[in-house]
């Protein structure tokens, strides 16, 4: 009896240790992918914010030359993901240190952010939406509302500074450190702005709060190329080799990435303007004169490069709107995102023509806007016999356009009503056909 109860507690709490061992690998699978999204998110936000110093002339440019196939900044994201590895190996996985650190790090930039709205309330008086409780007198404003706030803040990075000391010790000193590389690459970046890079082009700035026809000096029927890197622009060099001045004008646009809270104020001529699109629209003006040909150059802010790119095409009125390949998608799915992007426009929709120029291979045509299918032969052969069969009880009443009228509006219906599957199935055997 004693044996048979013993056996049965092993066997339980066997069972009970395999449960608890399989529940600890489902909390830590779990924990790997929510902490992963959280990494990404932080790399996002800081590499952001270290492309806005940057481009205040805090950081280096070495920094945000971009990725020859992405595009992207994979300095500073590199940089921070070794920061990121860092931390965490000369924490040995601390938790309560790394949540101190954090604490301090969270706490601080609040009350900095606070202090810094604060300080533009009194420069700055065009804002849209401010913080509440605000008493005038004698003419002028004070922002009780943040004023309290701010004061909280900082009270409470005052306690959290005398609390936790040793995130206090970490955090002053990565603070001063920080500091004096910022300061250190500032001073760098003032030298090279005195001494100037050769080889750049110097261009005369003209700020418009719209793009027009007119304010680019390009005639309707233009055409209009769209350029991201200095390295990649074949697509450039076909339009300069094949247009003909005489009929079309050439535009180089460039789309200057900003967040989608960048509109609440006028940007400024270096966060439109910086250091790389002088050294792109150079590369740009450098080619043109080796074709002997002028181009009209445009830098567009835009959250998406698509909508910027399709509504600088309409509002200029272009023929041609002219890419290159990209690195993240193929050329049909470019074309489709473009596409997408032209049907967003506002009526009446100004049509044109989408080439995108590939290296060593025949360009892709996309006609934006309605326009006349190109139709496989044995299409047009099957549109002709039912032409033919129906004309025996119709006559010459009917034409090729009334056939593929009735065929249309059939699909339609068939789409809407229970045939729907039907006729998916149906499109998904032609493309694989195609």
């Amino acid at each position: 009896m004693w044996t048979t109860c013993s056996a049965v507690w092993r066997c339980t709490w066997r069972g009970r240790a395999l449960l608890r061992l399989v529940f600890h690998v489902f909390v830590v699978i779990v924990g790997v992918l929510i902490l992963s999204g959280a990494v990404n998110t932080s790399m996002i936000g800081a590499n952001g914010v270290m492309n806005r110093i940057a481009e205040d002339g805090v950081l280096l440019d070495w920094f945000r030359k971009p990725q020859r196939r992405f595009g992207t900044t994979y300095r500073i994201i590199n940089l921070i993901a070794l920061l990121q590895i860092a931390t965490i190996m000369l924490s040995r996985g601390n938790v309560y240190l790394l949540g101190e650190a954090y604490a301090f790090g969270v706490v601080w930039s609040f009350c900095l952010k606070s202090l810094g709205v604060l300080v533009l309330r009194y420069h700055r008086h065009d804002q849209e939406y401010k913080v509440p409780l605000n008493l005038r007198i004698g003419g002028k404003e004070i922002p009780v509302g943040l004023v309290l706030t701010t004061l909280v803040l900082l009270l409470v990075a005052i306690a959290n500074l005398f609390t936790k000391q040793i995130a206090t010790i970490y955090g002053v000193s990565f603070t001063a450190i920080f500091f004096v590389i910022f300061t250190i690459s500032e001073r760098v970046n003032l030298r090279k702005l005195a001494n100037k890079k050769a080889g750049l082009e110097e261009f005369n700035l003209d700020m418009r709060a719209d793009v027009t026809a007119a304010s680019v000096h390009a005639r309707p029927g233009c055409v209009l190329v769209a350029v991201r890197d200095y390295h990649h622009m074949v697509h450039l060099q076909s339009v300069l080799t094949k247009t003909n001045l005489k009929r079309h004008d050439i535009v180089v646009m460039t789309v200057r990435p900003v967040s989608s809270g960048a509109g609440e104020y006028e940007l400024s001529d270096k966060q439109l303007f910086s250091d790389y699109e002088k050294e792109l629209l150079s590369a740009v003006v450098s080619m043109a004169e080796k074709e002997g040909k002028t181009v009209d150059l445009l830098v567009v802010p835009g959250v998406d490069p698509f909508d910027a790119m399709v509504q600088t095409a309409a509002k200029l009125r272009a023929s041609r709107l002219v890419t290159g390949v990209s690195a993240k998608m193929d050329s049909e799915e470019l074309a489709r995102r473009i596409g997408l992007a032209w049907e967003k426009l506002p009526e009446p929709r100004h049509a044109f023509s989408l080439e995108i120029i590939t290296p060593d291979r025949p360009s892709v045509y996309v006609n934006l806007g309605p326009h006349p299918p190109r139709l496989w032969p044995e299409d047009l052969d099957r549109a002709h016999e039912l032409w033919l069969k129906l004309t025996d009880f119709f006559g010459s009443r009917l034409h090729h356009r009334d056939v593929v009228g009735v065929a249309l509006r059939r699909l339609q219906k068939d789409l809407e009503g229970e045939r729907r599957e039907e006729v998916l199935e149906d499109l998904e055997k032609e493309l694989r056909k195609n």
